[in-house]
């Protein structure tokens, strides 16, 4: 009977895991929108990746150190990494939210899983059936129908901060893409140290920029908890409950979690932010979950699998 339960237990666990990841990565967008009124979005981007840095790098400095000769032939790679990954993906996300709703954002990213398969084919041609094609258009109705706000047929407009969101999207998409060509030993954490440390470096030019001319990073009780928040629940321990999970339950397992980003993000939107869905947004879901739906049908799950989380 105690064999039973310390099995059970240990089967529940990596779905905690998992769960947790998914929860702070949902926050991290609903609660950059709470508070974009009164923090600019690079200098929130900054300051989360640099908590982050200080907090992973007791976990992440000795395997770097490790894998040196095998990060400088790789340079290159590791620096796109770091430009989509970490220091373009999340601002970009925050400039979004500046003028679109939170509910927006987190239901485009649910399309994301298609636009991977988009961005195989346009650089490494990998895209290979009609039904996959076929899936990244159905998915790609619901976008349009989100960021035009419905109009999708009739005075047909598309919101610039709507636009951003889908370029954060892509950007993301390409990370994912790309990060699958690192040799096996640099991913996992000699990968996350060396993407954060230079995705901070290349945030900072952009962060003293829009210091000194458009905003500065105000140091208010509500900009140093948003950025502990970001630094240590949306980075440092989402990503290890997220490895954990992958460690237990298998990548392909653990990857359909990352469906709850959006669940959670629209209960966070509603409860703390007041946004409700509009019929745009239910049909721009069906569309999108009809894509995800039919290229499951016909990929290798294998083949979409992000390497790391938002």
């Amino acid at each position: 009977m105690e064999k039973h339960h310390s099995s059970s237990s240990m089967t529940w666990f990596p779905i905690l895991l998992a769960v947790i990841a998914t929860m702070s990565w949902a926050g991290n967008i609903t609660l950059a929108k709470l508070v974009n009124e009164s923090i600019p979005p690079i200098g929130l981007a900054f300051w989360r990746w640099t908590v982050a840095s200080l907090i992973l790098s007791p976990f992440v400095l000795r395997p770097m150190h490790e894998q040196w000769p095998l990060f400088k032939a790789n340079a290159s790679l590791m620096v796109l990494l770091a430009l989509f990954g970490v220091a373009g993906y999340n601002t970009l996300v925050y400039i979004a939210l500046e003028n679109t709703l939170s509910t927006n954002v987190v239901i485009l990213q649910s399309s994301s899983p298609l636009w991977i398969l988009l961005v195989q084919f346009l650089l490494f041609r990998k895209l290979t059936t009609i039904k996959q094609a076929f899936a990244i258009s159905v998915s790609a109705i619901g976008v349009l129908l989100i960021i035009t706000k419905g109009q999708l047929v009739t005075n047909f407009t598309i919101g610039n901060s709507e636009l951003i969101a889908l370029f954060a999207i892509l950007v993301w998409a390409t990370y994912s893409v790309l990060v699958q060509n690192l040799p096996e030993a640099l991913k996992g954490l000699p990968m996350l140290g060396y993407t954060v440390f230079l995705g901070n470096l290349i945030l900072l030019p952009f962060y003293l920029a829009e210091s000194l001319w458009f905003e500065t990073m105000p140091l208010t009780k509500e900009s140093l908890a948003i950025s502990l928040y970001t630094g240590i629940f949306a980075s440092g321990i989402a990503f290890f409950c997220w490895n954990a999970a992958v460690q237990k339950m298998g990548a392909a397992t653990t990857g359909q979690f990352m469906h709850l980003i959006p669940v959670f993000g629209l209960i966070f939107s509603m409860l703390l932010l007041g946004e409700r869905l509009e019929y745009y947004h239910w049909l721009g879901i069906g569309f999108i979950v009809t894509g995800i739906v039919l290229a499951n049908l016909s990929v290798d799950r294998n083949q979409v699998e992000t390497k790391k989380a938002p």
